[in-house]
């Protein structure tokens, strides 16, 4: 009975409180379409890699809102926090009196983003899981922030980094084999389906994992084995200093001596804000991975 009084006295709340904030949170007013100085655009952006491409953008000043998980640029610390990359707060959003709402299309979001709809707020929700969706993921934020030039500026620039480093590797004529780990203890690794085999890829490697139903499947010493990576990939940990990650990593891995990446000492800790947002970034991510592949230079 308690939990049930519980949960009509929730219900009741949140059937107030929701219509309340929406009348006084959400902003009617539309976005300008002047570039220059424009003031009346409140944004809100619901993912890391999203505040990245609105700063790169140069709406610094027009952002009102972002997740608690955006850390870069600098900046977005200054920002007000509305909830989680996986757990957004529709309260906190509301508050902020958004214009425009950017979210990602993975359920906890796109829930968000019919909440909001429903009571008056405007959204924009992408597919940022691949090179090609960031590309149109830019242009169609840019088109909804009247940044056009500059998002059509920033995909060219990603798109030629791409471009140099995969005419440089597409003709190598012994790919290394690539383990991307993304957990240790188990062992996972990301399989063909994942981003960082896009990466591997663009930068002359295959990846050693076998294609399966997982994205992230779990690896163990027999597949571990049967794989020989000629070279282990690990994204930094957050709060692990990438250099004891390294060290963490090479004694984990040293039972297996007959495994080329470990016999060569070709063991990488690379910045995970680079190599796995998906964002303005992305360039910077593309060529740690080419200098893990090729550390003397071209192949």
């Amino acid at each position: 009975m308690l939990n049930l009084k519980f949960q009509i006295s929730n219900y009741i709340k949140t059937m107030v409180c929701i219509p309340l904030l929406c009348l006084f949170a959400c902003s009617k007013t539309a976005p300008s379409a002047d570039v220059s100085g424009n003031k009346s655009m409140r944004l809100i952006s619901m993912a890391p890699n999203i505040t990245e491409i609105l700063f790169e953008l140069g709406l610094d000043t027009e952002i009102v809102g972002v997740t608690s998980d955006s850390d870069y640029p600098p900046q977005a610390a200054q920002k007000r926090k509305v909830g989680s990359f996986w757990q957004p707060d529709i309260e906190a959003v509301l508050a902020c009196r958004p214009t425009l709402v950017v979210t990602e299309s993975f359920p906890q979001q796109s829930t968000l983003a019919a909440r909001l709809e429903k009571v008056g707020c405007k959204t924009l929700v992408v597919d940022v899981w691949s090179l090609n969706q960031l590309y149109t993921s830019i242009a169609a934020i840019g088109q909804a922030v009247d940044r056009r030039d500059q998002a059509q500026t920033l995909v060219d620039r990603l798109q030629s980094k791409q471009n140099e480093i995969a005419a440089r590797h597409q003709d190598a004529a012994n790919k290394p084999k690539v383990l991307w780990v993304i957990q240790r203890q188990p062992l996972l690794a990301a399989s063909p389906k994942a981003f960082g085999t896009e990466l591997i890829n663009i930068c002359g490697g295959v990846n050693a994992v076998t294609d399966t139903f997982y994205q992230y499947p779990p690896i163990n010493t027999e597949s571990l084995l049967a794989a020989m990576p000629d070279i282990i990939i690990e994204p930094s940990e957050e709060n692990v200093n990438p250099t004891a990650q390294l060290q963490m990593a090479k004694a984990f891995y040293a039972r297996f001596s007959g495994i080329p990446a470990v016999r060569d000492g070709r063991i990488y800790v690379v910045d995970a804000d680079k190599v796995s947002r998906l964002g303005p970034r992305i360039d910077g991510g593309m060529e740690l991975v080419e200098q893990c592949l090729w550390p003397g230079g071209q192949p």
